[in-house]
């Protein structure tokens, strides 16, 4: 018979974590760009770069200055940060029920979809999560205790989270729904504690908001425009479907429509009305952002937070044991299908091609790297220059030694990443450059005395489908 407790919890929790820990070992792919992209941060630590807030960076330049900048080691944050948040997951349902409901809670999150497919890929969505479990279980003893320790824990948390990702001020409308839902705690309203949990909260991210100031709020600047509010027509009914639809993926089929039965029925009862607090509202906020012009599926993660105890607890409570189960089988076999895709096709007589590979946009990057270097070492003297940030990520990642001195082409002055921010063809009139880009036309040519085609590589990845970069040399820069 299983034991259903916190030992039980953490074993498994460690094998499940060895298992994806060989799952990456094995992969034989690339790093992601986002991935590429936030190591590069890490080389230049400071309080805010130009689409996220630091805590993704500080956290890989962490990792990396114990173990190395493998691919291994810059992924290493996710398998280990996953089973801290789970853990949180695990408290939490402990604090508002039981240890059998902790248990489920706890291993339902750690075999959620997003998180199976989160634990090989080091993102925003991870550090976020993981302050927001935080901050939700040292809100719960908060309210419980009114203990000094634990509104400054819930500060800490909730500052951290700000310095992860935006979205968690979200955090604070599940606090006051909460509070002005439930009776028992409403008195809370009037705690000076409550308030100045908030306001150390605030001062924590302070220096992201210094940080913003000086660079023209780049950052919010540009969580405005990938939002897309402004951008054209409103009221998308086929994108908002299509985002829920999405959700039965990220939470698995079986929560997720659960999740939809207790939205629609409200459970009354305090621990269940906390939870509804810190889920719905994250997922109605982002619905309402897909049906106004465009959301992620992952954008709502921290809705599962709340909502892997609430389905647990609920499924466990009306002695639906089995269904939670499943559940969680289902998920499993999701997760293992997305690891092991490449050995079931191949299994299966399937061809892999560009329109059936999940893996697709993480392949290829290191054979480019492989072909690129030659070249950059008949040409010491020139500098590297893209028109993409998934190309520059990539190749400043693998090409050694690093070239942290490329420069992105940006003649529209336009920041569109943090190298159009921090990068500037400007400052090196006269120099030289290897022009490497996807376009088959040389943009880059009229601003040069000399330009020169010397290249062009082929990185074949699909029957029919390859990636094709062309190299220019590029003499005497005069300036946009």
């Amino acid at each position: 018979m299983l034991k259903e407790n916190f030992k039980t919890f953490l074993l498994l929790t460690i094998l499940i974590q060895i298992y994806r820990f060989f799952v990456l070992l094995n992969a034989q792919i690339d790093l992601y760009v986002d991935e590429a992209y936030y190591w590069g941060w890490s080389q230049h630590l400071d309080f805010g770069y130009y689409s996220k807030p630091p805590m993704i960076a500080w956290v890989i330049a962490l990792f990396t200055s114990i173990c190395g900048e493998s691919e291994i080691c810059i992924k290493l944050p996710a398998l280990i940060l996953y089973p801290i948040t789970s853990i949180f997951v695990y408290l939490t349902a402990k604090e508002l029920f039981d240890e059998r409901t902790a248990f489920w809670s706890g291993v339902a999150f750690l075999t959620l979809p997003a998180v199976s497919l989160g634990s090989l890929i080091v993102s925003t969505d991870m550090v976020l999560l993981l302050f927001w479990s935080m901050a939700l279980y040292f809100f719960i003893k908060a309210i419980n205790s009114d203990k000094n320790l634990y509104w400054g824990l819930a500060a800490v948390a909730a500052g951290g989270g700000l310095l992860s990702k935006y979205t968690m001020i979200i955090f604070l409308l599940g606090v006051f729904c909460f509070l002005a839902l439930d009776p028992r705690y409403r008195r809370h309203l009037k705690n000076p504690k409550l308030y100045l949990t908030i306001l150390v909260a605030a001062i924590i991210y302070f220096p992201n908001l210094v940080w913003n100031a000086a660079h023209q709020y780049i950052s919010f600047v540009h969580t405005k425009q990938i939002s897309g509010i402004e951008s054209g027509s409103h009221f998308h009914i086929g994108k908002m479907l299509e985002f829920l639809g999405a959700q039965f993926v990220v939470f698995g089929p079986i929560f997720f429509g659960v999740f939809l039965w207790l939205l629609w029925k409200r459970p009354k009862s305090t621990p269940y009305k906390l939870l509804l607090c810190f889920s719905a509202p994250f997922l109605a906020i982002i619905t309402l952002q897909a049906f106004l012009s465009k959301a992620l599926a992952n954008w709502a993660a921290p809705t599962y937070v709340a909502a892997t105890v609430l389905v647990a607890a609920y499924l466990l409570y009306r002695k639906k044991t089995k269904l939670l189960i499943a559940g969680i089988a289902l998920n499993i076999l999701l997760a293992l299908g997305f690891y092991h895709y490449h050995a079931i096709a191949h299994l299966l007589g399937i061809q892999l091609t560009a329109k059936n590979d999940p893996y697709k946009r993480v392949r290829g990057y290191k054979e480019l790297a492989k072909k690129l270097k030659p070249l950059i070492q008949r040409y010491p003297h020139a500098h590297l220059l893209f028109d993409d940030r998934t190309t520059m990520a990539e190749m400043i990642y693998y090409l050694r030694p690093h070239p942290f001195d490329a420069v992105m082409f940006n003649p529209s002055h336009q920041p569109k990443s943090q190298y159009h921010l921090f990068t500037d063809l400007n400052d090196h009139l006269g120099e030289d450059f290897l022009y490497v880009t996807a376009s088959p036309t040389n943009k880059a040519a009229p601003y040069f005395d000399r330009a020169q085609k010397i290249g062009t590589i082929h990185i074949p990845l699909y029957p029919g489908y390859e990636r094709v970069y062309h190299l220019y040399l590029l003499q005497g820069f005069r300036g946009y």
